[in-house]
Order: C-alpha cells, then structure tokens, then sequence
C-alpha cells in the first residue's frame, strides 16, 4: 500500500508527516529539523535555495529571496528571482519539491500522492493555486482539506465521547476559527470563520515599527528603506517575538545594522502585546461569527485547541480563556498538528486503518447574479445564493431560473462567492455563455447546478430544461487572466533547474557523472549550496590557522569535493556537518 503523505504548507513554516502503522503519525525532518521554513532563493550564482538554507541567506541577498509566498496564492502576479519571474504557484512548488524529496529519502520510497492543507477561509481560486503548486512539485493531490480540520483529526481521532471543539488557527499569515463537533470517530465541522491575511508576520511587522521609529528619530535613517538592514531587522524581531512568548523581556542588538550605527532596544512583554491586541480582538470577532453561524453559545463549547506558532503568544489564551470560559488546550506542537491530521486523512485514503472519518464543510456561500427586487427597486445586479455556507461537502444544489424575454437564445451565467445581497458586492468567480436556446417565450425553464466537492473545486452546469440543451464548467479561477497554462509553467520550472544544474556542473567540474532524477535535485541542491559556503569560509581562514588545522580543513574540503563528483550525497550531508563544527570551533 502506497503512503499517501500529509502536507501543511504554511506562510512562515512547511511541514510534512506521514503514518505509517495504526499509531501516531511521524513528522519528517527535512535537513534534520521537522519544521522547515517556507522561503526560497537563488545565491550569487544563480542556484536554487529553499528552506533554512534559502532562509539563511536572506540578510545577505534580499532580492534574491522570497518569503511568505502562501498570502499571493490565487493572485495573478509574478515575482521575479534571478532571470525568471515564477507565480506563486511556481514558487510553492519548489517549497512542495523539497517536502517530496525529504520524504522520499526518509521513507526509502517514491511519494506520488499527498494531502495538502489549506486555510478554512482560503477561496477557491487559492484552493486552485494550492492544487496546482503539488501538481508542479509533481504530486498527485488527492484531497485539500481545511487546516482546524486536520488538526482536529489529529488531536481528537479515536476519541468516542461527544465533544464539541473550537478550534483556534493563528499562523504567520492566516487565522481561521473552526467549529468542530467530535462523536464515534466522526469529525464534523459546523462552521468557519477567518481571514487570510492575519497572522504571525503582522506581529513583526507591528514590532519592527516599534524598533524602527525611535532608530530614526535618532539618527534620521530608515531602517525599513535599506533592504538589507530592513531583514536584518525583520530577523531580529521574529527572534524577539519567540522570546517573548516565554520570557517577559527581549533584547534586539544588531550591531552596524547601518554603515557605523548599532541598533540595541529592550522589548516588554507587556509592550508588545499591547501592539498586537487590536489584531487579536479581529480574532475573536471571527471565532464569535464561527459560533454564531454554528447557533452556539459559547458556554457549548467543550474545548478549545490552540493551532499555529502565533498562538504562543500568552495573551492568545488569555483572551480565549477570559471571553469563553475554557483554557484553552495545546499538548500537541501547534506547529505540527496540521501536518500530522493530513497525514491520518492520507492514510485513511489509502485504505489504511483510521480512527477518524472527515466531514468537512464549505466557509463560503456560492452563487449566481439574476434580475429581482432589491430595496423596492428592480435591478440585474440581484445575487442568489445556491450553496450556502457551512454546507457539508461534497454538495450539489440546484436553483430554478427564468428567461426574461421572448425568443431568448443566450444566456450569461456569472457565479460569485460571499453573502451580500448585490452580486456584484461579492467575489467573481467566473461566467461561461450557453448559446442556442429553443425559441420561446419569456419563462423558459433554466436550471443552474453548482457542484462543489470535497477539495473546494466548484463545477457549474446550466441546462434548458425543455431540451436538456447544457453546458458544465469547473471554475478553475487559479488561472483566470494569466495566460499562463499549467504545461507552461512547468516547462517553466524545468528550464530554471536545467540551467541551476549547469551553473552547478560548470561551478563544480562534476561533468562525466549522470544527473540525478528531477526528484531528488531540491535535495540535493542544498547540499551542494551548503558545501560551496563552507568551502569559500573555509579557505578564507586556512591561511590565518595553526598547519595542523589547515590540513585537516583541507582533507575535509578535499573529500567533499570528490563526494560532490560522485554524487555520494549522503556523505557530502556528513562532510558538510563536520566542516560545520570545525569552522564554528575555529571562528569562536
């Protein structure tokens, strides 16, 4: 049985779990940590970097480096790194490639098929931009499922008694409220609630103005208009902001952050969640809204589950545990608990032996734009809901329309998203004609189907009921306006890393050996990135160290290089760790 493997791919962080007997799922490390960062860059040679290496290097090359790419999803945007300018898709793909061959190498077997977790409140065009990303990184995604859902899964599976959970999802770019009911193995979620573009990097972004604004009363300089400077600070106040959620001050000391000017500011706790407090607030507005839609008064609640690295913040509890009564829970790592749900949901797709069954819902009401009254006053802009919110998926609804005048032979069908009561108030998802009605008179029978499955894609059908005349349309709005098709971008994606791996053979004189499977090249290449920035500190300090130093530095780098050439990567992975603690010996 194939493992069907489990994928949070997160605004800040990435990780992937799998589960592999009836236990408790397994988290994999990538580069030997189980949370990798979601960032990726090229160095100075135009190789490809992700996660703590990309990370790394971000101080040094900004403008080669992309974080936080999961808030563009579903935008028509592109970015540009090196030569090449990639979609957000794109640049997830290569966040999702090294997931893939972490855990090919961790499993001892292919991985062709994934879960992957999106926010609650995540729409169908970032849902279409999430599927398409695991495409690219050469995964078959076989379910998209709602980050408070997988961590349901994952905290409560087996669990018989009835409960009904709130599960609180702050990230380092989205928040999401979900109401989950729990009884006999069965995960039901009753309703969402959220925002896309809260999280985490708000938090930093509030306290480097905090930092920012009192360095340049004094000194006149903007540390936020010098990129570099601007990352070294953004670095120190991520730094900062963990520390604060377990002690009651922070130091943020960086020295000639700005030609000879230093930058040393002590941060209380206090101080600090007295900057995020309005955000928070948004927060529980949306968890009121999610008890709200589910008819639920706080007192029903009979756990509350904390998800994401945000919600180690202190205050994040307290708020919880002063307006709902309940302390809020979190025995599982918030920042894997994601993971670890869509791994038990892959293995239940798989056939494997699970203590939970997933039924997830919709955030988002769907429907079409008509002729109708609207405050006394007749208007095309009406909006009709077909499938309302919180509805249980997979759902199918069908809604009865009318031709307005004689001989009608074409008609528009708009499909939007949201609840205001004008269409055009709500999110456009997309249109498509049906042309070559019957000629009749003003009245004939339109059904308008909306089918949205268990991933959150929608497929729209309209159908002249007197002749079965129809037309069926997947609103795949991921790529909507682009003009960039998915073979495109793969053949995109393709061209980057043929040209990164010969900037690699050139730079290295590996030439006569044979190039590894496009599977494992991600993998691969942090190494190789890895061992060129060791080589290059390495041979700077050979001339400045004792001779019996200096050989051993030279042994090291000798035997990486003839590694390097025989593509023995692991090796190269031990070569480089040892030239690591050297160099961290020596420097000190």
């Amino acid at each position: 049985m194939k493992i069907i493997v489990g994928i949070d791919l997160g605004t800040t962080n990435s990780e992937i779990s799998c589960l592999r007997t009836e236990g408790r799922p397994e988290v994999i490390p990538v580069e030997g940590e189980t949370i990798m960062p979601s960032c990726v860059g090229i160095d100075h040679e135009g190789r490809l970097m992700v996660g703590r290496t990309a990370k790394n290097q971000m101080v040094a090359n900004p403008e080669q480096t992309i974080l936080s790419i999961k808030r563009r999803m579903g935008e028509k945007i592109t970015l540009p790194l090196g030569d090449k300018a990639f979609s957000p898709e794109e640049i997830s793909s290569f966040i999702l490639g090294k997931l893939k061959s972490a855990a090919e190498t961790y499993l001892g077997q292919k991985v062709e098929k994934a879960v992957i977790t999106v926010p609650a409140y995540f729409d169908d065009a970032q849902r279409q931009a999430t599927r398409e990303a695991g495409i690219l990184a050469g995964l078959d995604v076989v379910r998209i499922i709602n980050e408070p859902t997988a961590a349901a899964l994952a905290y409560e599976a087996g669990r018989e008694e009835k409960q009904r959970i709130l599960i609180y999802d702050l990230g380092g770019g989205t928040f999401d409220a979900s109401l989950v009911e729990m009884e006999n193995g069965i995960v039901e979620v009753r309703s969402s609630h959220g925002d896309t573009h809260l999280g985490g990097d708000d938090f930093d972004r509030l306290l480097s103005d905090h930092v920012a604004l009192p360095f340049k009363k004094k000194y006149g300089i903007d540390l936020k208009s010098d990129l570099k400077a601007a990352n070294r600070l953004w670095v120190a106040v991520e730094k900062a902001k963990r520390t604060l959620s377990d002690r009651p001050f922070a130091t943020i000391r960086e020295e000639f952050i700005v030609g000879d000017r230093h930058l040393d500011v002590e941060i209380s706790r206090e101080e600090y969640e007295e900057m995020i407090r309005p955000l928070l607030r948004k927060t529980m507005i949306a968890v009121h809204s999610c008890l709200k839609d589910a008819m639920f008064l706080p007192k029903a609640i009979d756990k509350i589950i904390l998800v994401g690295g945000s919600t180690r913040t202190p205050l994040v509890a307290r708020m919880l545990e002063d307006d709902m009564g309940i302390e809020p829970h979190h025995e599982i790592n918030p920042d894997l608990i994601v993971a670890m749900g869509a791994a038990i949901q892959g293995a239940a797709m798989s056939g494997a032996k699970t203590k939970a069954i997933l039924v997830d819902i919709t955030p988002y009401t769907f429907g079409t734009r008509a002729i109708g009254e609207y405050q006394g006053r007749m208007t095309s802009d009406v909006y009709v809901p077909v499938i309302k919110r919180n509805s249980a998926l997979p759902v199918g609804k069908e809604e009865l329309f009318y031709t307005n005048y004689d001989n009608q032979q074409d008609i528009l069908v708009e499909i939007f998203q949201g609840d205001e009561p004008l269409a055009s108030e709500n999110i456009f998802i997309g249109n498509f004609w049906i042309k070559g009605l019957s000629k009749a008179k003003a009245g004939n029978l339109i059904l308008l189907n909306l089918e949205l499955d268990v991933n959150g894609i929608l497929k729209v059908t309209a159908k002249e009921k007197a002749t079965g005349l129809a037309r069926t349309v997947t609103m795949d709005t991921a790529n909507k306006g682009t003009g960039t098709n998915l073979e495109e971008k793969r053949s995109n994606i393709e061209s980057f890393l043929r040209e990164d791996d010969d900037v690699e053979a050139d730079g290295d004189d590996e030439g006569g050996g044979e190039r590894d499977d496009g599977d494992v090249v991600l993998d691969k290449q942090g190494l190789i990135n890895r061992a060129k920035s060791l080589r290059k500190r390495a041979e700077g300090m050979i001339p400045g160290v004792n001779e019996e130093d200096a050989a051993e530095l030279t042994d090291l780098l000798e035997k990486n290089r003839r590694a390097i050439a025989g593509h023995d990567w692991g090796t190269v992975g031990r070569l480089n760790e040892s030239l690591s603690d050297m160099l961290f010996y020596l420097e000190d």
